[in-house]
């Protein structure tokens, strides 16, 4: 409601000064009835525009500190100067205000008593005056920080789906040649696959698309995708995939980890070890807490530009999880000459 009022003060913006002048005016004036005796009905020309003359008075002296004292000096840290110029600034009404009562009143005040007064009066004026520019700055100010929150907001989700239809085609390109490889073979796992390959489809063309997914579902993809790729490689390679704790229906955006999957059958089946493998752990035994592990061993002389650190799927992922989970993941990739290990660590709470 106050966001509101303030919108339709800030489109016309001459309507809260005039609004704030005319509340002054009769403040100033019942001020005078109760202070000095005054009646309304007994108000004279000559004492109208003494009165008014003051209010004009002190319009100078607030418009010199809103529009000079305060942008000029104040939010530039030059408090001292500040300091001085406002003393002047209240002076300067002072003096302007007793001399023009000396011309527009019959009766000539005391300089000190008058001067008390003025001060106090121009005191509270340039007080109330700038705790309402502050308001109204402080306002503003949170209106801009909401709006370039939105633009951020929406740019991150620019970026994810961005991301997202990145991952698809890169992840049936690999599939899809996995599945070639096969079929040139002959061989029988051939229909099998095929069968699989429909349900990971499935899921990445219906599902993925959610901002989130239930653990469970996700795991599932990752099993029938495991599946897919051991059926394609040679006997000898082990690969494991366990899952310890029961909190599988902690939501997690899609596609997160496939990518390390990828990776792992990708360089571990390049390597010419007796004994390849592959170990995939996730970790849920903690609510809003998911650890994932992938160990494979690699080749030893492998290129160092062509090891598994690298690659479109590992930029894409480390990108989506900055955007998702800022401060709130940890990814430690760990590659010695014989084992390339992942293990990332995603906490939906705050730290």
């Amino acid at each position: 409601m106050l966001r509101r009022f303030y919108q339709l003060l800030k489109k016309h913006f001459i309507i809260p000064h005039i609004l704030f002048w005319i509340v002054s005016i009769v403040f100033f004036t019942v001020l005078l009835v109760f202070t000095r005796g005054f009646r309304i009905s007994e108000i004279d020309l000559t004492t109208a525009i003494s009165f008014l003359m003051t209010v004009f008075f002190l319009a100078v002296s607030v418009y010199i500190n809103l529009l000079w004292l305060i942008p000029g000096f104040f939010k530039k840290r030059k408090f001292l100067l500040f300091s001085v110029l406002q003393l002047g600034n209240i002076l300067l009404f002072i003096t302007l205000n007793y001399f023009a009562s000396l011309l527009f009143e019959e009766s000539h005040p005391d300089f000190i008593s008058e001067a008390i007064a003025e001060f106090i009066l121009v005191t509270l004026f340039l007080i109330v005056t700038t705790l309402l520019k502050f308001m109204r700055d402080s306002i503003a100010l949170q209106d801009i920080e909401l709006k370039v929150k939105e633009v951020e907001r929406q740019k991150i989700e620019v970026e994810l789906q961005t991301l997202k239809s990145q991952v698809n085609p890169h992840f049936f390109f690999n599939t899809l040649n996995s599945l070639y490889s096969l079929s040139l073979d002959k061989s029988d796992k051939t229909p099998g696959m095929i069968l699989k390959l429909s349900e990971l489809m499935r899921y990445v063309i219906y599902e993925a698309n959610d901002n989130q997914v239930p653990l469970k579902k996700q795991l599932d993809f990752l099993k029938s995708y495991v599946y897919l790729e051991q059926n394609r490689t040679h006997d000898l390679l082990e690969v494991s995939f366990d899952i310890k704790g029961s909190y599988l229906e902690t939501r997690i955006d899609p596609l997160l980890f496939i990518a390390f999957i990828e990776n792992a059958f990708k360089h571990g089946c390049k390597t010419k070890s007796r004994n390849p493998y592959i170990w995939i752990q996730v970790d849920v035994t903690e609510p809003e807490k998911v650890i994932f592990f992938i160990e494979n061993n690699i080749e030893p002389k492998e290129h160092p530009d062509a090891t598994p650190a690298t690659g479109f799927g590992l930029s894409n992922v480390r990108k989506r999880l900055e955007l998702l989970y800022p401060g709130k993941h940890s990814l430690n990739i760990t590659q010695t000459e014989t084992i390339y290990r992942v293990e990332l660590c995603i906490c939906f709470r705050n730290p």
